[in-house]
Parts: C-alpha cells; structure tokens; sequence
C-alpha cells in the first residue's frame, strides 16, 4: 500500500439486494448471500496499488446484507487539479504506461 498523502480515509455503506429465504439453487443447497459473493470478490480490489488511484483498505459485512467498504479519500480530484493549473506531478518511468 502507498503512503496516504494528500488523502484522507472514508468509509461508505452499501445493501447488496437480499435473496428470498426459501430459495434453493438446483442442488438444493442455500443460495450464497449477495453480501458474501461481493466480499469475495471485493478482496481482489483491495491488491490494485497505483500512485493515481485510491486504495481499497477493507470491507466488512454487517446485519441485512449491509456492507462498509473503507478507502482513501481525495478531497480535490485530477480534474480540480487541472482546473486550477496546478502541475501534476508524473510517476516513476517504469509506472507512465499506466497513466494514460
């Protein structure tokens, strides 16, 4: 993980949509909760590192499907960067492929 800079931590809470509770998949088995499939997937987020992004830090699941996903926040995007003038600095030459 880089260091935080410039940015700050956030946390946002989303509701992954709830199954109904009698439904089986074609096994007959319970049908895994959305939440879960999403925390699942979530991890791999959390290993995407690059000096333009924010960084995923963790995600928690709570009652109801509700889930907290906590990040690194920029107060001032690239765009209000550019509207202001200001130079952006450039990343390392190895890392420029990906800033375009």
């Amino acid at each position: 993980m880089f260091p935080l800079k410039d940015t700050e931590m956030g946390a946002s809470t989303f509701f992954a949509s709830a199954l109904p509770h009698d439904v089986c998949g074609s096994n007959g088995l319970p049908l895994t909760p959305n939440s879960i499939k999403i925390l699942g997937r979530f991890q791999i987020l959390k290993t995407i590192t690059h000096p333009r992004l924010c960084q995923y830090v963790d995600i928690t699941r709570g009652k109801h499907e509700r889930l907290v996903v906590a990040a690194e926040h920029c107060e001032k995007s690239l765009e209000d960067l550019l509207r202001e003038r200001k130079p952006v600095r450039l990343p390392s030459p190895h890392l420029r492929s990906y800033a375009r």
